[in-house]
């Protein structure tokens, strides 16, 4: 019977029914032809599973994200890393690859700083002498930084769905966002040097860093407030993320003067949106995860993977594959919502930490946002850049080697992700 949801869930996906009503469906139709459970079930799994306080962080840093993007934050840090390393050659990209880092620390939505920095960045970079393609590439392989560093809405919903603190995968996070873009910055090294790329200005100034620091210095004290925070223990993610909503409006409003009412109203209708997108997904997977549960499914799968290999390395070589074919078809926030119950159980068995497991699927399903024939950064970028996703693959195609070394390093040194944490 569970082979026949799976199978119906798949198909209505292909055929382009979204994919919670896709999993709405499939999981009902089980509760309606399964004797041995009743439908009263499937509503009381629809409505728990959005009962949860470490699922309030959501709302709350999607909405600081928002009040972020229309503060006028990005240009101001745009500015102030281009003081700081505009005048290496083809300094340009290394701001892309900066501002991307500073905008991850906030918004933890990498379809929001894609379409921010895409518009802002895409022309610049390529009056500096890059190809569009790779303008556009650039921007959206560093925007996946943000599903890893805190606030990471990806790791607040693995977080839920594998019950391990939210906490200590935000923790987790930092290292390897950091390796992330260390690695971009050696591939916009070797672009600079090869094409002969300009610098953005000659010299560096001190006076300038000064200046831009000083316009930018509020914006970044979020991240500091959310990870410190988190880190001292003196407040929860959720917290966190319902002091930084009040931080954002206030230097929003007080300071930067770029928020009003009409705006502000436009935002909080944003966030309200994608917030209910987002639950309504958590709510059908529930239903779907107790169904799996229910059938044995996870310790199937674990007995089928560790029917190959027991070795970790193959183990996790296996899930990577996955999760990589799966993050091109499947929006990352369902997909952590659909394989998480099926995964942790077969990770814990080989003893891969929770923490190091959920870096891993984060950046998988990252990966898998810029991949065709569904990537959703990818089209996000691509529209903001307004080129087609043909010449995006075409120039920017090299970054996909940086991206997968950058998740195998991580993979297979688990101390990059761990080493906070401890």
């Amino acid at each position: 019977m569970t082979v026949f949801v799976i199978l119906l869930m798949l198909f209505l996906m292909l055929i382009g029914v979204p994919v919670v009503f896709s999993i709405m469906i499939a999981t009902l139709i089980f509760f309606i032809v399964e004797p041995s459970v009743t439908i009263e079930v499937f509503i009381q799994r629809i409505i728990s599973g959005t009962q949860s306080f470490p699922l309030l962080a959501i709302p709350f840093f999607v909405l600081t994200g928002y009040l972020m993007n229309v503060s006028d934050i990005s240009r101001r840090l745009i500015n102030l890393s281009s003081a700081a390393i505009g005048h290496i050659k083809g300094g340009i990209g290394y701001v892309n690859i900066l501002v991307n880092t500073f905008m991850a620390g906030m918004s933890g939505s990498s379809n929001a700083d894609a379409a921010v920095l895409s518009k802002l960045l895409v022309d610049p970079m390529e009056e500096k002498g890059y190809s569009r393609g790779l303008a556009a590439g650039l921007t959206a392989s560093a925007s996946l930084i943000a599903p890893i560093i805190p606030p990471s809405i990806a790791l607040i919903m693995y977080g839920f769905m594998a019950e391990v603190s939210i906490g200590k995968l935000f923790m987790a996070g930092i290292l390897p966002g950091i390796l992330m873009a260390i690695l971009l910055f050696i591939f916009n090294f070797i672009i600079a040097r090869k094409d002969d790329l300009p610098k953005e200005h000659e010299n560096f100034s001190a006076t300038e860093m000064a200046l831009t620091f000083k316009y930018a210095i509020l914006a970044l004290f979020t991240p500091v407030i959310i990870v410190g925070g988190i880190r001292l223990g003196i407040m929860t993610p959720t917290e966190a993320g319902a002091i930084t909503v009040v931080y954002a409006f206030l230097i929003g409003y007080f300071v930067y003067k770029k928020i009003n009412m009409k705006i502000l109203k436009e935002v909080i209708g944003e966030s309200v949106t994608l917030t209910a997108i987002v639950m309504i997904i958590v709510a059908a997977s529930s239903a779907f995860g107790w169904v799996l549960t229910w059938e044995r499914i996870p310790q199937q799968v674990a007995e089928l993977v560790l029917g190959i290999s027991e070795n970790p390395i193959i183990v996790l070589l296996l899930i990577n594959i996955m999760l990589l074919i799966i993050g091109m078809f499947i929006e990352g926030t369902a997909s952590i919502v659909l394989l998480t119950p099926l995964l942790t159980p077969l990770v814990s068995e080989i003893g891969v930490d929770l923490v190091h497991f959920g870096i891993i699927v984060a950046m998988n399903l990252a990966i898998g946002s810029i991949t065709p024939p569904l990537g959703t950064v990818m089209f996000t970028t691509s529209a903001a850049a307004n080129i087609s996703i043909v010449e995006f693959l075409r120039k920017s195609w090299p970054l996909y080697i940086v991206l997968l070394i950058a998740l195998f390093t991580i993979t297979y040194i688990p101390s990059i992700s761990l080493f906070l944490v401890k």
